[in-house]
């Protein structure tokens, strides 16, 4: 794929989520919308977060208010320690552990964050958020190289905007500020990820034969452009997706679509991070593999597959 395609979808897509975040929140999601009343009071007390999403609160519990948003938020940690446990092998960079330590965080954040819709739990889903997407640029952007580049100086900022959001007044000019400055960065560091990473699926391919890397791009940008539009679909059509006709359920996008989607987006972009890593950075012999049905992408390196492959020959023969 052209880096131009991504350049160009990317760009579109997060003007919507810049704007709805940063600077103009939909009707559809304010605190305080019109909505049903919950059937059970919230034990956390009364929504402050920015954001209350279009599933509806303490449907089920007066303990977690988005119950599908939270339930489905477990899948972030769950991918990042599957691919932690399935990569051991490749030897993984302090970066990349940090990385995924970010995404273990992020999930348990957002878990808190929709069974609470409070300002505080808020914040535990959006800081590690932006750290993923921060790091893994600057990650993307050191590609070549072993050397750390600037990828400490990354991280030094990320520390600072958490210091910053997290011990200044909400309402104050420097916690608005930062809150802009943190949203207009993200969507620059994601936009800045799929454009390098059709560039990185490309050099794959030309250092060996086949389309891994190209068709790993392809499932990695098929997933995130449908959980982004599911993301947005599911604000900016909120009222008609609660009144589906022929008693139709609501359908849960942002349950479904942003966070399963995202998920699967993550695990095939921290592959084809290591996949780049192994065969066109270090000049070493890896293949992917997709497990589970052909439906889970995973890195190895050609020495391990193969001494697998001898164990279960030898295994049979012994049988």
């Amino acid at each position: 794929m052209h880096p131009a395609w991504p350049l160009l979808v990317f760009s579109f897509l997060l003007s919507f989520t810049t704007i709805f975040y940063a600077f103009r929140t939909p009707s559809t999601i304010a605190v305080n919308a019109t909505t049903p009343s919950p059937a059970f009071p919230s034990s956390w007390g009364d929504v402050d977060s920015d954001f209350d999403w279009c599933e509806l609160n303490n449907r089920v519990s007066p303990h977690v208010s988005e119950p599908f948003n939270t339930i489905t938020s477990a899948a972030y940690p769950i991918t990042a320690l599957f691919a932690w446990r399935a990569h051991a092998p490749l030897a993984l960079s302090p970066w990349h552990r940090l990385n995924l330590c970010a995404t273990i965080a992020m999930g348990a954040g957002s878990m808190i964050f929709h069974g609470t819709l409070r300002y505080w739990a808020q914040l535990l889903d959006e800081l590690p958020l932006y750290s993923m997407a921060l790091l893994a640029a600057a990650s993307l952007r050191q590609r070549h190289t072993r050397a750390a580049g600037v990828q400490p100086f990354v991280a030094g900022w990320v520390l600072l905007l958490t210091a910053v959001l997290l011990f200044s007044e909400r309402s104050s000019p420097l916690h608005v500020a930062f809150r802009v400055i943190m949203a207009c960065s993200f969507s620059v560091a994601f936009v800045f990820i799929f454009t390098v990473g059709a560039s990185i699926g490309n050099e794959i391919d030309m250092m060996r034969p086949g389309s891994d890397g190209a068709s790993l791009f392809r499932g990695t940008f098929v997933s995130f452009v449908v959980a982004i539009a599911s993301w947005i679909a599911d604000i900016v059509f909120c009222h008609e997706l609660q009144a589906l006709p022929s008693g139709l359920p609501y359908p849960q996008l942002h349950a479904f679509g942003w966070h399963l989607g995202t998920c699967y987006g993550l695990l095939q972009l921290f592959c084809l991070m290591l996949l780049h890593q192994h065969v066109v950075r270090d000049q070493g012999q890896a293949i992917l593999q997709w497990v589970a049905g052909g439906l889970v992408p995973r890195v190895r390196p050609v020495g391990l597959v193969h001494a697998s492959n001898s164990f279960k020959s030898e295994h049979k023969k012994n049988i």
